[in-house]
Parts: structure tokens; sequence; C-alpha cells
């Protein structure tokens, strides 16, 4: 199997593999059951002349056949991943929930019964997650990887604070590569500098 550019395979909901984008296939035994793969896409690439040249070169997803003894599995139900207002609402799981069995995926909502103050903007802390998505208010912050680095904090503007309710602070956390902390922290002062593993690329 090729995928780019980051797959987790799931068998009947446990994690049992996760695959990083490359050009070499990858080989894993499964048992029977439930075989799913979820597929993370890191960006794309909008210049350059291979891409005019060659579009598949950068074709995000499963790039080959999925082999089991050699022969290809087919029929496969694709399933997307929207990340708007409902479906962040109807799968987060509360922080209480932290010490859940973990799958990629996962949300984390929880709520700050603080004001959310508008003209006063911060940096959500992502120190101790994994990989991921960050909501802040509703509004999408970006991407998170501190396992990687350095870069360790997301800004978050005060006037995001009009989006939602501005009696507190909501925020959800779309975890793929482990169990929350069950906190995160808010502060005043970026963290751009953190340690990097190239490993976890």
């Amino acid at each position: 199997m090729k995928i780019r550019d980051r797959a987790y395979v799931l068998l009947d909901g446990v994690q049992i593999q996760v695959v990083k984008g490359s050009s070499v296939n990858t080989t894993f035994q499964v048992q029977p059951g439930l075989l799913e793969i979820l597929i993370i896409s890191d960006g794309h690439i909008n210049t350059g002349h291979v891409q005019v040249t060659n579009p598949r070169v950068y074709m995000k997803g499963i790039t080959e056949p999925v082999l089991m003894d050699l022969k290809p599995l087919t029929d496969w139900e694709v399933v997307l991943y929207p990340l708007d207002g409902p479906c962040l609402q109807s799968r987060s799981s509360s922080w209480q929930g932290s010490n859940l069995s973990f799958s990629p995926g996962l949300l984390y909502r929880g709520r700050l019964g603080v004001p959310c103050d508008e003209s006063s903007d911060t940096f959500l802390d992502t120190t101790g997650w994994g990989k991921g998505i960050a909501f802040f208010q509703g509004y999408n912050l970006g991407r998170y990887w501190p396992l990687a680095g350095p870069q360790l904090t997301l800004y978050a503007p005060g006037p995001i604070c009009k989006v939602g309710s501005s009696a507190s602070i909501e925020i959800v956390m779309v975890e793929f590569e482990k169990g929350g902390p069950g906190f995160v922290t808010l502060t005043d002062t970026p963290q751009l500098r953190g340690p990097v593993d190239p490993s976890q690329l």
C-alpha cells in the first residue's frame, strides 16, 4: 500500500499501523475483521513544473492498490470527514472523557468559563498533544504537531470572539496521533522554537 501523506490503519476500530507517506510499499499483517484507513493530507503544492508534467506525483490518498495476499481489495466505502460545525458538535467528546480509548480522529471539546474578550489576542499552547487540528470558538486555528515541532502555539486573534458566545470560550481539538492530555493552555506568548523531531515526519 502506498499513501500520501499519512494513514492510520484500524482493524475493528483499533489502530494497528501508522503509515507515513513514502514511495515504498508498506506491508503489515492483519487478522479477519473490518479494515479502515484514515488518510490525512498534509498540504498541496500548486506551483512547479512537476505538477504540470506529471500531476499524479502529487496525488493525495491511497495512490496504489491495497493488496491482500497479492490480490487487490475492492468495494471500498469512501467516507468524508467534514470538520464543519455540525460535525464538531456531534463527534466531540467532553474533556472529562479524555481517558476513553483513543482512536485517530477523536474530537475533544472543552469550554472555559471565562469571557472571550475580542480586544485581546491569545495563543493556544498544544504542548502534550500529538497531531491534529484546533478550533477556537468554532474557528479553525490551523494544524498542530508538537511531536514534530518546532511550533507549539497557534494564534487566536481577539475578533474570533464574535463568532461564538462571548460568555465563555469553546475549544475543540481533533487529535490523530495520541490521547489528549485533557487540557490546553492559553498564553500571551507565542512558542515557535520548540524541539524538533524529524523521525515524526
